[in-house]
């Protein structure tokens, strides 16, 4: 059977989500929290794909929660969380200094928003089964 676009999508999250989990066990805590907005903004693609909308190239989590409708389905803490995970994108692929940046990422850290992001997926997963 033919893959569904959507399919293609989560199979990306998938090895997105696996990545930090490596990144994580080598202490690159940086790139664990990276790989978690990867993720997560694929898989706020994958769920565009399913309803049928436009996938466009925005990186920003809270705005491909707004785009998807499902923004009004997350608390305020989740916000903050995806808001945090959003800005890491860009420091993480633009910042000059990533030995500073890595600094401010502990262990737990990473693994706190390692568990959100699978979090994340498995709620935005499910919805792609209704």
């Amino acid at each position: 059977m033919k893959k569904t676009i959507h399919q293609k999508w989560l199979e990306r999250v998938n090895y997105d989500i696996d990545t930090a989990e490596a990144m994580y066990t080598t202490g690159r805590y940086i790139y664990t929290v990276f790989m978690c907005q990867q993720a997560l903004e694929k898989c706020f693609k994958a769920f565009m794909a399913f309803k049928k909308m436009d996938v466009t190239p925005v990186h920003n989590l809270r705005r491909l929660a707004e785009m998807t409708g499902i923004i009004g389905e997350m608390g305020k803490e989740e916000l903050k969380k995806i808001d945090f995970l959003s800005q890491y994108y860009l420091n993480a692929r633009y910042k000059e200094d990533i030995e500073e940046l890595s600094s401010q990422i502990s262990a737990d850290v990473a693994k706190e928003f390692m568990n959100f992001s699978r979090e994340k997926i498995k709620w935005l997963t499910l919805k792609m089964r209704q």
